[in-house]
């Protein structure tokens, strides 16, 4: 692929810190008391980081395939 390595890097870092916050509330979600009102808060934060998290990977495998097919119209 034809990508910027500093634009790789900066997406490697998100996606890091998404995968590491989306572990620290999954956390607090598990330890603390389900009766609290703010558990509900947690898990919508939970879901909405898994959201993100997804998306960050699916745009290289969608990248990959487009440069793939491409190349592939090239070659025809």
């Amino acid at each position: 692929m034809s990508q910027d390595p500093a634009w790789s890097q900066k997406r490697a870092k998100r996606m890091v810190v998404l995968l590491l916050s989306a572990c620290v509330f999954g956390w607090l979600y598990i330890l603390l008391p389900f009766d609290e009102p703010w558990s509900w808060m947690l898990l919508g934060i939970e879901i909405a980081l898994g959201i993100v998290f997804i998306s960050l990977l699916v745009r290289p495998v969608r990248a990959r395939r487009e440069e793939y097919w491409r190349e592939r119209e090239k070659d025809n």
